[in-house]
């Protein structure tokens, strides 16, 4: 996939573009989810992948396989806007943005299929529409608006495969949450999700890390 500039591709045609794994890090920081996740447009797996390493159980689909035929956790090619039966009961997700209709439409089936939480990244921007204010943020009032800092970048995932490499980010991202298990906010909360929220170590690390500096002297460890 040729790049126009640095910030610009060309537009995918299944507008599958690819969210830097400490976005989903950021999120599970602030956010439990209780029981199975799902994320109905997986493509790579960055979400389903963060997901299990942080020791959820999570599962992926997608209208297109773009994943090893080996991965037990994909559930295969589905278009999520007409399923009926839904994979888990959380859904987390990059929906195709489709000029935010995509997204609105991904926001809506969620809501017609979880019963838990519901997280969707969005471009920031997708909040600001007078018509999405008047009518889905009314209908569906989201819980908690986390916004994405430092900024990140979301390239093509056809770029990435064909070798290129994130760079700096030219737009802003947020997750959107809607807790079902809760009672609907009359507003959302929103709050900001910084660079420390996504410096997640795994079991293994943390040991590593607690036996690394239980061998140091006092002095070395305050340095």
């Amino acid at each position: 996939m040729k790049q126009k500039n640095a910030h610009t591709w060309e537009r995918d045609e299944l507008d599958w573009y690819v969210e830097p794994t400490k976005a989903t890090h950021q999120l599970l920081t602030r956010e439990r989810f209780m029981g199975p996740v799902w994320d109905p447009a997986c493509g790579g797996g960055n979400i389903v992948n963060t997901l299990i390493e942080r020791g959820h159980q999570a599962y992926g689909t997608d209208i297109t396989r773009r994943v090893d035929s080996t991965v037990g956790w994909f559930h295969g090619e589905r278009d999520f806007l007409q399923m009926i039966n839904p994979v888990a009961g959380n859904i987390v997700c990059n929906p195709p943005f489709f000029r935010a209709k995509g997204a609105e439409a991904f926001i809506r089936k969620a809501h017609a299929l979880a019963w838990g939480k519901i997280a969707m990244f969005v471009d920031i921007r997708f909040l600001a529409g007078s018509v999405r204010a008047e009518n889905l943020f009314q209908e569906l009032p989201p819980t908690r608006v986390w916004i994405v800092t430092p900024r990140v970048s979301c390239p093509p995932g056809k770029y990435l495969l064909d070798g290129g490499k994130a760079g700096n980010g030219s737009s802003d991202w947020c997750w959107i949450v809607w807790d079902k298990t809760a009672p609907a906010p009359t507003s959302p909360a929103m709050g900001w999700l910084t660079a420390a929220d996504a410096d997640w170590q795994s079991p293994s690390e943390q040991r590593a890390t607690l036996r690394l500096t239980s061998s140091m002297s006092p002095e070395e460890a305050a340095a």
